[in-house]
């Protein structure tokens, strides 16, 4: 009777090898793939926030909602941010403030958000389990008691904005909005910061690259709001900058790019340095 061969260890090693081969091949068109579909969620998002600011001044005389509420009927402290320093700048990331479980602390914009999908990018969703490089989680994030990252798309500071710091920048109403395809109402922040481009990471509801006097600066410098860039070669670092962590190269999550719901009613992607000219609405 003849025996029955097996495969040889040679053999073996050779399929392993193959299949080891076959993965390496396959995982980066996956990842591609994944990203892709994160980035296709991440735009059905802000398509529903384009559609609901075009709601919300479509019964409110065309005034736009206060960007440091646009989520929250307060900015000072609610009862369940006890013990937080700077509750306000870890609310992004406060699961006790998630609306979607608690409405009771939503503000008036929020209920035109019922139709969102999500608050949050997929892909910033797993990033943002990555320590946080904003200075004021940094300084604050051991008094949370419920981690839980939900929301990364703030609102453009020059819309609406009651704040001192920005009363010549800012236009209250729809129409006043010169350029709405090149204007975005809300766009994405990242928790990560590079000091050279932006001072603060994703720490409140609304993006804001600087205040009036840092505006008129940059307008005295480069002549023109579309030449207006954040870093070493721009005109050094903004407050904030859109996220960058789509298409972003290896190693650096903020120079990529990020989705913008503009004011016409399409989303596109743009990097750190279009923050200021899509943002600013004059």
């Amino acid at each position: 009777m003849q025996r029955k061969k097996g495969f040889t260890l040679i053999e073996l090693l050779v399929v392993i090898a193959v299949i080891a081969l076959l993965l390496a091949i396959l995982m980066p068109a996956l990842q591609k793939a994944k990203e892709q579909g994160q980035r296709v969620v991440c735009q059905s998002n802000l398509k529903n926030y384009g559609v609901a600011i075009f709601m919300y001044t479509g019964d409110n005389d065309d005034k736009f909602c206060n960007p440091g509420s646009c989520y929250f009927s307060q900015s000072s402290a609610y009862p369940v941010e006890s013990g937080l320093a700077s509750p306000i700048h870890l609310r992004w990331c406060n699961g006790d403030l998630y609306l979607r479980n608690h409405p009771e602390y939503a503000g008036p914009f929020f209920s035109y958000l019922q139709d969102a999908r999500a608050f949050i990018c997929p892909t910033f969703s797993r990033i943002a389990h990555q320590t946080s490089q904003d200075h004021f989680y940094q300084a604050d994030a051991g008094n949370l008691k419920n981690y839980k990252p939900w929301y990364n798309y703030t609102m453009n500071a020059y819309l609406g904005s009651p704040g001192s710091s920005v009363q010549k920048s800012r236009v209250v109403k729809l129409a006043e909005v010169r350029h709405p395809a090149e204007t975005f109402s809300f766009t994405e922040e990242s928790a990560l910061v590079d000091t050279r481009y932006n001072v603060s990471g994703l720490n409140d509801t609304y993006m804001i690259p600087g205040n009036d006097s840092m505006i008129e600066g940059w307008l005295n410098t480069t002549g023109s709001y579309r030449l207006i860039r954040p870093g070493p070669e721009g005109v050094g670092p903004f407050w904030d900058v859109i996220g960058g962590f789509h298409h972003a190269p290896s190693g650096d999550q903020l120079a990529g790019r990020g989705n913008c719901a503009l004011l016409d009613g399409h989303v596109e992607a743009h990097s750190r340095e279009e923050t200021f000219p899509l943002a600013w609405p004059r």
